[in-house]
This record gives structure tokens, sequence and C-alpha cells, in this order.
């Protein structure tokens, strides 16, 4: 595998990684952490808080048309040491599904209680705690409320609001949704955030249809929840037919507490404690700020990705530009070696005609003395000379005109056509021949006397 498929590789298993842990989570299993009671049952991997039932039912009918479903385990809400209590954050997805020949249920509620099974038999008040005449009595509880029926003796203003109660299910606060462009008994799924802030002892409630929190509450009460919170509270949802039929799904449920030391943490980012239920664990349904920061983090991974993939480019490119450098060098390299080797590895050393020196041929030609030119050609000149050893020779010069390539050329072939293939008795023959270095190349006929003769009439 070259390099560069390598750190290819790499980058994609990069990105695999880190992809695939982002979103890597544990299912929320309702059966073992989820309490049911009353008539909740499971329902198509939701909570069904109650049975659709018969208007027309009798006394005697085994459904009581109240349900309720905790987190299994209680959670704390005080801190004994401290005395500090917990600000928590809650949203969850639910629906209303009323029976179409029958009123409405009375709907449903996010209930906080120190007593999971203690609730009226009696079919309504969305299952919440009974008002005791002995406050010692009386559950501590705290609820949010979804009414569908409204009763003016409980100071209800309309059958379709949210209202906000505690100890009493006469609410403190509530407010109409009809206004607010949402029906609680549509049967569309509905999606509510909740979110108690103990510093501010600020209680704020947002409703919508769509999965994403609106900017804006549509519920906001000041109170303090410290004296009614005991160390350790039940958690979950609670909702009754009462004279009506409905059917009261949780689809989603988030939930945790946070701060029991003081928050510098902005309203709107909710990040500390744990999330005690996820049911069942989406992305869809994690908070505003955690789909913020998810996508921060994919964000940079994106980058990375993109910076990875430019550093491979660039470690393509500089590999094949080096690659190319070191080719034309070698290259290069080779023909200098060829240059200074010249001939001498290309013809048989027993064929050659003696190697002459270029003091010899200089001395010959009296230097190369322009009044010894006997001819001239494209690519060579011809001097009259005299070696030495005896004779007269005729000198051939090869010009250098743009380097030593344009000078080999002619050179090989004329002295390798000289040496092994025109060897003739009326030919003259090669008597020697210089090369040295890159300046020029030269060869030696010896001819006789009538040649030059000739040769210099046919010159002038």
């Amino acid at each position: 595998m070259s390099s560069s498929s390598l750190l290819l590789f790499w980058v994609h298993f990069f990105l695999f990684f880190n992809f695939n842990f982002l979103s890597l989570s544990t299912p929320f299993l309702p059966t073992k952490n989820v309490t049911l009671l009353g008539d909740a049952y499971f329902r198509n991997n939701a909570i069904s808080l109650t049975q659709e039932i018969s208007c027309l039912s009798s006394s005697s009918d085994t459904h009581i048309g109240v349900g309720r479903a905790f987190y299994v385990y209680p959670i704390r809400f005080l801190d004994s040491e401290t005395n500090a209590t917990a600000s928590f954050s809650c949203n969850f997805s639910f629906s209303i599904m009323p029976s179409p020949f029958c009123p409405s249920g009375d709907g449903i509620a996010f209930l906080i209680t120190d007593n999971a099974e203690s609730f009226s038999p009696s079919r309504g008040y969305m299952g919440l705690p009974e008002t005791q005449q002995d406050p010692d009595e009386q559950d501590s509880f705290f609820a949010v409320e979804f009414d569908t029926s409204y009763d003016p003796s409980l100071g209800d203003m309309n059958g379709n609001h949210v209202g906000i109660d505690v100890n009493t299910i006469i609410s403190l606060s509530s407010v109409d949704v009809i206004s607010r462009g949402i029906d609680l008994k549509s049967g569309r799924q509905i999606t509510a955030w909740i979110e108690y802030r103990d510093d501010m002892k600020m209680i704020r409630v947002w409703l919508d249809y769509s999965q994403i929190r609106p900017p804006s509450p549509i519920l906001v009460k000041q109170i303090d929840l410290s004296n009614q919170f005991k160390e350790f509270m039940h958690v979950g949802f609670s909702a009754s037919n009462g004279q009506g039929s409905s059917i009261h799904v949780v689809d989603h449920w988030q939930f945790k507490t946070f701060g029991f030391l003081h928050s510098v943490i902005p309203m709107d980012a909710v990040e500390e404690g744990d999330c005690f239920t996820c049911f069942p664990e989406e992305p869809s349904m994690v908070s505003e700020s955690s789909l913020i920061d998810d996508h921060a983090r994919r964000k940079k991974l994106e980058e990375l990705a993109l910076g990875l993939g430019g550093l491979a480019a660039s470690v393509v490119s500089l590999v094949a530009i080096v690659a190319v450098i070191c080719f034309f060098s070698i290259k290069r390299r080779r023909n200098n070696i060829r240059s200074k080797e010249g001939l001498t590895c290309r013809v048989q050393t027993n064929r050659l005609p003696a190697k002459l020196s270029l003091a010899e041929i200089k001395a010959a030609t009296m230097g190369f003395n322009r009044n010894r030119i006997v001819g001239e050609g494209a690519s060579a000149k011809v001097y009259k000379g005299s070696l030495p050893s005896g004779g007269e020779v005729a000198v051939k010069r090869f010009e250098r005109a743009n380097g030593i390539e344009s000078v080999r050329n002619p050179f090989t072939n004329e002295f390798a056509t000289m040496v092994g293939c025109l060897r003739h008795k009326n030919l003259v023959q090669l008597q020697g021949w210089c090369c040295e270095g890159s300046l020029a190349y030269f060869a030696f006929v010896k001819l006789p006397s009538i040649f030059f003769v000739d040769f210099s009439v046919f010159s002038n």
C-alpha cells in the first residue's frame, strides 16, 4: 500500500470512529426503569397511562380510569448536609386521543411526589393526590397539569389549559393553550419542556408540536420548591379519564437534576447532572442546548476531516513533485556520465583506430588555422594536417552548435559507420580519433596527396 493510500485509509477510519462514537448511546429499557401503576401499560415502545373505555361501562368495570408511571428509583432533591435544593430539567412528548363517542378524559400531569402509590381511586383529577384536611397527612407533590376537562369548581379556565399545582389540584398559575395554537385533545404529538431553577426560584414551561423548544415559554411562575421537596422524591406521570375516555400516551421522556450548588449556568443552557430516565433515548429528543453542542462537535470533526483531506492532498502533491525532481536529476546524471564516457562504452576497443590527444590534433592543424581549412559542411569542418607519425591527414572537426548533444549524433553515426561498416580498399580509412571532455568531437582520415590537390581546388 502506498503512503498516500495509507493516509487516506487512516482518515476514513478516524472519521468513521468519531462520527459513530458521538451517536453511541445505551437504549432505555422501560420494563426495567419504569414502574407502572393502575391502568398504565406499555404500548408500541411508549407508555399508555390510561385505556380506552366505553362511556356506558358499569361500575363493576375492572378499569379504574387512573394510571401512573414513575422512574423506578427515587431521586435526590435535597442535600441533607447543605440543605440545598436541586434544580431540574425535563422534556417529554405526549398525545391525548379522546374516544370519538365519549367526552374527553381529565388529562395528563407531570408529577413529582414523595408517595408514588398514593392516588385517588375515583375517576378524576388526573390521578393527582387528594387534598387532605390534616397537613401532616398531605402528600407533598409538584405537578404541571395538561388539563382537558373543564371543572369550574377547581378554578379551570377551560378544558384546554396548562397549570402548575403544588400540594393541591387547584392550580397556582395556568394558561390557555388554545390561544397559543395548541389543542391538547387533537391526538397530535405534543412536546413539553419543564425547568425549575432553584437559584432563581422559577418554573418555566414550554409547549409545541415541534420537537425543538420554542424561544419563549408559555408559562412562567416564581415559586420556591425548597420547602415542598423531601430529600428523595418520585418522578413520573399521572393521568385519568374521569367521566370521559381518552388514551394518554407518553412517547419520549428525559429528566435530569442539577445545581445543588449556586449555578452560574445560563437559563437556556442546562447541561449539568445525569439523565436519570431517557425513554427511549433518541437524538431528536435531546435538549436544544445538547443539539447545539452536538452540532458544534460535528462541525469541528468536519473541519478536522477537511484539514486531513487537505493534508493528504498536499502530501500526495509533494510526493509527486519529489518524484519528478528525482526523475530529472537521475536522467541528467546519466546524461553527464554518458557525455564523459564518450564512445568508449559503445564500441569494442579491439575495433577502434588509434585514439589521439587534442594536443596532437592541434599541432597537426597548426591550432586549427583557418588557412588549413579544405572543406566545410553543416556539421563539421575539414582541415589539412600532418601527424608526426608520418603522412598527411584530413582532420574533420565536428561543430559544437547547441551543446554536446548536437555534436554527438553526427559524430556517433559517422564514427560507427566508418569503424564497423565501410571498410574497403578503395575507401580512405579512419586512422585515428579524438574525444576529450564536452568541447568537440574529431575524426582523422589518411589521404593521398592527389586528394588534397583536388580538394583544395574544389574548396577554392
